[in-house]
């Protein structure tokens, strides 16, 4: 992988024997962009990320709440560090990058495959978007993850709420450690289908997410937006590297795609 200023990322050309020339509306339509994102592009909302020097889990209390243990021995501390953070993340607002990102459905076939846990996409005009950790919209019985109920805005989940069908427990649609994440074989498909995969704002540290990254198809043209020019190391296939925060990587990499200069 080379790591390229966002200038140079302008005039860089990859030699492929399947260049393509994105030219009429119609052949432009044709393409299929994935975007892969994590939690860099939600901290551009001001939503705090895991892992970072702030992080939530540099709190060693909050690092306890991401286990599915902790549906049985902390329900109540859980829900209620739960409760707090979808708060914060109803606050947030779509950044720059998301509306940048919905704008390219437009004229692409654009599908997003998220880690993230809050509904930004969705609110910046972003469609076909899967949730791999689950989502802060809605809420799942204990034990029945498939039977999920859209969560109001305005409510919390505490304990003894109830699903009215199981009688089990409601907890948030949010996939713990030690849980099977959502609609693997769906993102799968997407990626192996996928043009142009553009990876923002994740350290590629989280297994088994980041193994999904694998399936992308050998022919797609890889771009990857992080500030930190060390992860370009993790990356296990070829791609260039916008070292810059979601916002201005997103507004750079928009005016490659727009123009056509990605081949």
């Amino acid at each position: 992988m080379r790591t390229v200023s966002s200038r140079a990322l302008r005039h860089q050309r990859r030699h492929r024997k399947n260049r393509m020339q994105i030219g009429s509306r119609n052949e432009a339509s044709q393409l299929n962009i994935v975007f892969f994102t994590g939690a860099g592009l939600s901290a551009e909302s001001g939503v705090p990320t895991f892992r970072g020097g702030d992080g939530l889990w540099q709190q060693s209390d909050n690092i306890q709440y991401s286990q599915v243990s902790c549906l049985e021995t902390d329900l109540d501390k859980y829900l209620a560090f739960h409760n707090q953070r979808r708060r914060a993340m109803l606050r947030a607002c779509p950044s720059q990058a998301h509306y940048l990102m919905a704008e390219l459905q437009q004229r692409y076939n654009v599908r997003f495959i998220t880690q993230n846990i809050d509904d930004l996409h969705e609110r910046a005009g972003g469609h076909s978007v899967t949730h791999l950790h689950g989502s802060v919209q809605f809420m799942v019985p204990k034990g029945f993850r498939h039977q999920k109920y859209r969560l109001p805005w305005y409510k919390d989940i505490n304990v003894g709420d109830r699903c009215p069908r199981t009688g089990s427990q409601l907890r948030p649609d949010i996939v713990l450690f030690g849980e099977t994440i959502y609609d693997y074989l769906q993102a799968r498909r997407w990626l192996c289908e996928a043009d142009i995969v553009v990876i923002v704002g994740t350290s590629l540290l989280v297994e088994p997410a980041n193994s999904l990254l694998g399936n992308i198809n050998p022919m797609a043209k890889v771009y990857y937006i992080n500030p930190e020019s060390w992860l370009s190391s993790l990356l296990p296939f070829p791609g260039e590297q916008v070292i810059e925060r979601a916002n201005d990587g997103m507004a750079r990499l928009l005016n490659e795609i727009s123009t056509g200069r990605l081949d």
